[in-house]
């Protein structure tokens, strides 16, 4: 039985060779085999203890924080802060569309699920400056 999936940690570039020699020597069967592959180099994804952190963090905003004179929910703040995230970094932010049936408007755009490891430790840093510009109060283990 063949394994069907090859994953490969590169944490510097004297390890590309290395995990070249892998991958060639991984594709190899399979190709000989018909199968057609993908080889697909990212950068690390974000870990959980990343993604539960900033979504703590939203969530002492949502507690702290108004818009327009008016609380609003965690999941709102997310949108909010993420469409001032990109625009401040430079990142491709969000539209705004007309829904399907045209009574009003839906965003798309930039989502947290597509973050690096390093976009959640920019936007980690970014909401506590952005906090700290807001008025909100972290707690020591924040």
């Amino acid at each position: 039985m063949t394994t069907e999936k090859l994953t490969l940690s590169l944490y510097n570039p004297s390890q590309a060779h290395q995990c070249i020699k892998q991958a060639w020597d991984f594709a190899k069967n399979l190709t000989m085999a018909g199968h057609k592959l993908v080889l697909e180099v990212k950068p690390l994804s974000k870990t959980r203890e990343q993604e539960e952190k900033y979504h703590a963090m939203i969530g002492k905003i949502a507690e702290q924080a108004e818009h327009l004179g008016s609380r609003w929910l965690a999941d709102d703040w997310k949108r909010l802060l993420l469409d001032r995230f990109a625009r401040e970094t430079g990142r491709t932010a969000g539209s705004i569309i007309p829904n399907l049936d045209n009574s009003g408007v839906v965003q798309v755009g930039i989502q947290s699920r597509r973050f690096s490891k390093s976009d959640s430790i920019e936007f980690i840093e970014w909401l506590y400056a952005w906090g700290a510009e807001n008025g909100i109060e972290w707690k020591v283990q924040d």
